[in-house]
């Protein structure tokens, strides 16, 4: 089944199922909503004017593949159970690149800020279950710290940052109430990741970025497969919120083209050593920031100069292993360990 035919069964099915107020309604002229405020490189540009009591914003060098080839990890481990580990050491950790083992040069287990990028679909393909994404951004932005930074970028038919990266939480809700009236059909998931990836790479420390999508494509400029390898060369996380999942299940629209969507989602966390999330009602939301937020403060960083030198533009494996005796009874435990799968290396 084709898109076309997903949101046929939408306009017949949903619109007894749920009522906007006025000022949500679709209104065509409305699509100014997500015009740009301002510079479209503004991510990656010059720090804006700090008040006193406000941090520079984040910005530094390129983390993954540089010059020496110092590639960066953020590394998170836990238990059988899902607990997350903290007070490891050194020796605890082994990285390989390609199987062949690496000598750690940078090793930091520290809690720390972190600094997201909420990067949000508002094409009409979320016009029903606009709740979904409503619910994925006030909560997020919900379970934010003194010390964060976030940026918010909306996209549909091209991306667009609605507020570069800020602490005040006065200025991100602002940003967070233009999302109300969609006014392009058109979904360009791979454009829009690639543009944001784009404008983190140089970013230093914990970098994030929060997707809230249904994982649909209809009309970008970049294939899959440019979005996948970029994904690859990224120094940040994807975690995935996968959205609709509640009206999925009520009218069984799990088609070929959904699942497809999903395993976007599902790839570009894995390959990036995030996670995926499916909600399906509400109340999952809460346990599921609670999730990425502590796993996000609790990585362990790990840095490494490559001794392959060639500059051959190959993707090369990374495999972390951690041996360590958490339950005390003196054999190693089996642990879960959550980390990019590779990186992009350089070309000459």
């Amino acid at each position: 089944m084709k898109i076309a035919s997903f949101f046929l069964v939408l306009c017949i099915c949903l619109p007894a199922l749920f009522s906007f107020p006025a000022h949500q309604q679709q209104n065509e002229e409305a699509a100014a909503a997500l015009e740009p405020a301002r510079d479209p490189l503004a991510l990656q540009g010059p720090p804006k004017v700090q008040k006193a009591d406000q941090e520079p914003p984040p910005r530094g060098q390129t983390q993954i593949s540089v010059a020496v080839d110092l590639v960066s990890l953020q590394v998170l481990v836990a238990d059988k159970k899902g607990n997350i580990l903290t007070g490891l050491k050194p020796e605890h950790f082994t990285v390989y690149e390609d199987n062949v083992k690496q000598e750690i040069t940078h090793f930091g287990p520290v809690e720390e800020s972190i600094t997201v990028v909420m990067l949000v679909d508002f094409s009409k393909m979320v016009e029903w279950f606009i709740e979904d994404v409503w619910e994925a951004i006030y909560g997020f932005a919900e379970s934010l710290r003194k010390g964060d930074w976030v940026a918010v970028i909306g996209y549909d038919l091209r991306p667009t940052i609605l507020t570069d990266f800020t602490q005040n939480r006065g200025e991100l809700l602002e940003a967070l109430r233009r999302f109300n009236t969609p006014a392009f059909r058109e979904s360009n998931l791979s454009d829009a990741l690639i543009y944001t990836l784009d404008r983190v790479e140089e970013i230093e420390g914990k970098v994030a970025v929060l997707l809230v999508s249904t994982g649909l494509d209809t009309f970008s400029r970049h294939t899959y497969d440019e979005a996948l390898k970029k994904t690859k060369s990224a120094n940040a996380s994807v975690y995935s919120i996968g959205i609709g999942q509640s009206v999925r299940l009520r009218y069984n629209l799990d088609n070929i083209e959904l699942l497809m969507a999903d395993n976007r989602l599902r790839t570009f966390a894995e390959f990036t050593g995030g996670e995926a999330f499916f909600p399906r009602f509400p109340t999952e939301f809460p346990s599921i920031f609670r999730n990425i937020s502590n796993s996000l403060r609790h990585q362990y960083s790990l840095a490494y100069a490559s001794s392959n030198p060639k500059r051959d533009g190959k993707f090369r494996k990374i495999r972390v292993t951690v041996t360590a005796d958490v339950n005390g009874d003196g054999k190693p435990d089996e642990l879960k360990i959550l980390t990019r799968s590779g990186y992009q290396a350089r070309e000459k």
